[in-house]
């Protein structure tokens, strides 16, 4: 077999490419497409929401919401954002009422209202209460788009 530098160097080159594009893909990025979709922003928001559901009844209790981490670095009572939360009133969050709000959220961040979020639409979302679902939740309970290069 001849060796072909040129064939090789496009190899290469394509490789590369491929890692790039995947080392840039948002946090939560399901589908690969560099954006994050309203569908994968709520089971991010989900799936995170329901590292607290100790019991694994599928849904989280005042008890359980208020043993999460973020819980203590809250802004306001997080009794109150619970109740806040709980749009049923049954008591506890379920998987509606938790993409109830990461429908809310994510609808304040995606500014030029294309049913995505980019970076750059991360890096330059609202810092203040209205993006916060008006409770001040911290950062690490709502949906990201930081690169997951950026975490390791």
């Amino acid at each position: 077999m001849k060796f072909r530098p040129i064939a090789s160097l496009a190899i290469l080159a394509s490789t590369l490419f491929c890692a790039v594009a995947a080392s840039a893909a948002p946090r939560g990025d399901a589908d690969g497409d560099g954006k994050l979709s309203l569908t994968e922003s709520q089971a991010q928001t989900r799936t995170r929401m329901m590292r607290a559901d100790t019991n694994g009844d599928g849904k989280l209790s005042l008890e359980e919401w208020l043993a999460r981490p973020a819980a203590a670095k809250a802004k306001g009572d997080p009794s109150a954002q619970f109740k806040r939360r709980d749009t049923n009133g049954d008591g506890f969050l379920d998987a509606a009422e938790i993409d109830l709000q990461a429908k809310q959220r994510f609808e304040i961040i995606d500014a030029n209202h294309d049913g995505t979020i980019s970076d750059e639409e991360w890096a330059a979302r609202p810092k203040n209460a209205a993006a916060n679902n008006a409770d001040g939740v911290p950062a690490d309970e709502e949906p990201s788009v930081e690169k997951s290069a950026a975490k390791h």
